[in-house]
């Protein structure tokens, strides 16, 4: 397995682990749920994990046109420092896993069409080298997949 293929792998790894943990069963309600005003919802971390992945391989790693992931599913965008989290419309688990399984079969596409892994890419002056891109990806994923696991569970315990 080349190194490129390792890190897709890796990728689909760390999703599976907390999607596991999540499980199929959570509802609209559970995916909207904000535990305080502009609060983070299962909704929004799954809608934003699906926009980091595509706007930092698909964007800036290969060039493809940005996509507003947020701005068109939430109807806002999200200011995770400001800790302004726009509460998603209700839609089941399944538009969200399917928004996650379309954003990663493209990144499958375009990640594993690169033939370098040293491959570089510019974001305004700085370059980004493809081991920093993808290993970004992950650790996001990672953070923010066990944030939406504890999410259901917070929900669940005060329901």
């Amino acid at each position: 397995m080349n190194e490129i293929n390792n890190w897709l792998v890796q990728l689909d790894q760390a999703s599976h682990e907390w999607l596991s943990e999540l499980g199929d069963d959570v509802n609209e309600a559970e995916l909207i749920w904000q535990a305080f005003p502009d609060g983070h919802s299962i909704g929004a971390v799954l809608t934003h994990i699906a926009e980091v992945e595509a706007y930092w391989l698909h964007h800036i790693a290969c060039g493809e046109p940005y996509q507003d992931m947020e701005g068109d599913v939430l109807n806002g965008e999200i200011d995770q420092y400001g800790i302004k989290w726009p509460p998603p419309p209700p839609h089941p688990l399944s538009f969200y896993k399917a928004l996650l399984a379309t954003t990663r079969d493209k990144t499958k596409t375009l990640i594993g069409a690169l033939e370098n892994p040293n491959h570089t890419a510019l974001r305004g002056e700085r370059e980004f080298t493809l081991s920093w891109l993808m290993t970004h990806v992950i650790v996001h994923e990672a953070y923010h997949g066990g944030q939406a696991v504890l999410l259901l569970l917070e929900q669940r315990k005060r329901t």
